[in-house]
């Protein structure tokens, strides 16, 4: 028989026997076991419908919760749970959104104002992602003023709230090595927008006003950026550097000079030093370095500068001279630099090239006369070693 004539056999003997569960069993099994399906089945749906009603209740509670978040995390644990229940959990829970989507938003924004600007990029950019999975699973409902708040809000969240948060750090920083990170998140996240060169504007802008040949921090945190990770901003602050150290009439401070000294980046020093030509820098750059150290690539760079100061180069450089005067490479090195010879004059220059031949001549000298000692030394060796084998023969 089929499953309904079973069922219907199982009700009839039910009906004769007085539901007298042991006559029917023998009667109809297989009445007995098609109830028993059934009821299993009904079972089954009333357990399905209780957990859906009790998951539903839960997630509409959950949209009360999260307002209460304490930390961002547990926001957006929550935040996390509901965009991906939403589907599964019916109309109700839409619509409790719905009815608390401004106040769900306030809170996301209230957590969020104590992070660094790094934190707050990653945190916009997860909650906007949520924002816009909210409103896609949203559809099927047909809420239509629910789903075009989070659709609009996933975008106003980046292209409005981050946007303005950027801007307000980039006008108020400082620019120091604290910054380098932030200001490659900032670039780093701009670089994944359309308006890349107005995201990046205030920082410019701001970066600008400062003066980079005497801020020692806007310095270093210049010097700490990179052309791979700080994009515009490392082009636009190496480029103001470059002019600050080559305007030729620009004051660099002796503090930024000194670190440069000490930081491997002399070389640049000895060419701002070389090209000055305001009077009043050079004279201030000289009073405070030149003769001051045992750098003397440092004072050559003063004496190769045509720019005239009150100097005393004629006497420094003959006393560099006479004080090394056994230092070949020292003293060729000195002669053959820029401007020697107009600062020492003819006479001495020529006086300090015939010392110069004078020390080569005895370079050589002293190496004949070393090459003719180790000749000596091994003929020597040699016949000692021909006599002691002499001797044994």
């Amino acid at each position: 028989m089929s499953f309904l004539e079973n069922l219907k056999e199982f009700f009839s003997i039910a009906q004769q026997t007085n539901y007298n569960f042991t006559e029917i069993f023998a009667q109809t099994p297989n009445g007995v076991y098609s109830v028993a399906a059934v009821l299993a089945v009904i079972l089954l749906i009333v357990i399905f419908l209780i957990r859906r009603s009790v998951k539903i209740s839960s997630t509409v509670k959950l949209v009360s919760q999260i307002q209460n978040a304490s930390t961002y995390d547990d926001y957006n644990s929550k935040l996390t749970k509901l965009a991906t229940e939403l589907p599964k959990r019916g109309k109700k829970v839409a619509e409790s959104m719905n009815l608390q989507k401004n106040d769900i938003l306030q809170k996301e924004l209230e957590l969020l104002k104590d992070f660094n600007i790094k934190d707050k990029i990653d945190r916009y950019k997860q909650i906007s992602s949520q924002y816009a999975l909210i409103s896609q699973n949203s559809k099927k409902y047909h809420i239509d003023e629910f789903t075009a708040y989070y659709d609009d809000n996933s975008k106003k969240l980046l292209d409005e709230n981050l946007f303005a948060e950027i801007e307000e750090y980039s006008l108020n920083s400082l620019y120091t090595l604290d910054d380098v990170e932030n200001v490659n998140s900032i670039v780093a996240y701009s670089q994944t927008r359309d308006n890349t060169a107005e995201i990046l504007r205030p920082m410019i802008d701001t970066v600008n006003k400062f003066s980079f040949g005497f801020n020692l921090e806007l310095f270093k945190f210049t010097m700490a950026l990179t052309k791979e990770k700080s994009g515009l901003v490392y082009e636009n602050c190496n480029e103001k550097l470059k002019t600050a150290l080559t305007s030729e009439n620009e004051k660099v401070s002796d503090v930024i000079l000194t670190y440069m000294l000490e930081n491997d980046l002399k070389e640049d020093v000895y060419s701002y030093i070389t090209n000055l030509k305001s009077k009043v820098y050079l004279q201030d750059a000289y009073y405070n370095f030149f003769g001051k150290t045992e750098d003397i690539d440092l004072d050559l760079a003063f004496v190769a500068n045509e720019t005239q100061i009150e100097n005393d180069y004629a006497n420094y450089t003959d006393s560099k001279i006479t004080n090394n005067w056994r230092d070949l490479g020292l003293i060729k090195h000195i002669i053959e630099s820029p401007r020697v010879l107009e600062t020492i004059g003819h006479i001495s220059y020529r006086s300090v090239l015939e010392r110069i031949e004078n020390l080569e001549k005895d370079e050589e000298t002293n190496k004949a006369i070393s090459e003719a000692l180790d000749t000596a030394r091994r003929a020597e060796s040699i016949a000692l070693e021909a006599k002691e084998i002499a001797r044994q023969k």
